[in-house]
C-alpha cells in the first residue's frame, strides 16, 4: 500500500504539487488506510518477535485481509475464495487451543466483569434480585397461561 501511494503522490505532485485540490481529495483519504497499514505490519512483526503462537497470528493475518480484501485481490494475487479458505484454515487451527492461550494471557487480573468465568458469572447471576408478583399483562389477547408465565 505505501509503495502504491508513493507512485501516486509522485504522479499527482508532478502534475499539479502537494498543494493541489486533486492531491488533496485523492491522497488524504488514503493517509488513515495506510498508517492503519504500518501498524498492523507492526504489531505482526512484535507478535514474531514474542512468539505468539502462529495459529493466532495466522487468525490476525486473515482478520487484517478481510479490512481490506480488494487491495489483497488486486495486489497479492488472494481471491476473496481463497481469503475465506484460508481463514477458515487458520480459524480451524486455533479453535482446539483456544481456552489454553486465553488462559495464558492472565486477563483475571485486568479484567473485574464477572463474564470472565462461569463461576464469576454464575455468582454474578444468583446475586441479582429476583422480583416475583401477581399481576396480569394488561393486553387482553394473551391466554393467561402465557401470562402467567411471564411472572
Amino acid at each position: 500500500m505505501l509503495s502504491e501511494n508513493i507512485i501516486i503522490a509522485s504522479k499527482l505532485i508532478a502534475k499539479g504539487g502537494h498543494r493541489s485540490e486533486e492531491f488533496n481529495s485523492i491522497m488524504l483519504p488514503q493517509a488513515e488506510a495506510t498508517i492503519a497499514a504500518l501498524g498492523h505490519a507492526l504489531a505482526y512483526t512484535s507478535a514474531v518477535d514474542a512468539k505468539i503462537p502462529p495459529p493466532l497470528i495466522e487468525v490476525y493475518e486473515c482478520a487484517v485481509i478481510r479490512l481490506d480484501s480488494a487491495w489483497y485481490t488486486e495486489m497479492g494475487g488472494l481471491s476473496r475464495y481463497d481469503q475465506r479458505v484460508r481463514e477458515d484454515a487458520a480459524i480451524s487451527r486455533a479453535l482446539p487451543k483456544l481456552q489454553e492461550y486465553i488462559s495464558s494471557l492472565g486477563i483475571e487480573n485486568y479484567v473485574t466483569a464477572p463474564i470472565i468465568n462461569d463461576q464469576k458469572w454464575q455468582n454474578w447471576v444468583n446475586d441479582l434480585p429476583s422480583y416475583v408478583g401477581n399481576g396480569i399483562p394488561a393486553d387482553p389477547t394473551l391466554p393467561t397461561s402465557i401470562a402467567s408465565s411471564r411472572l
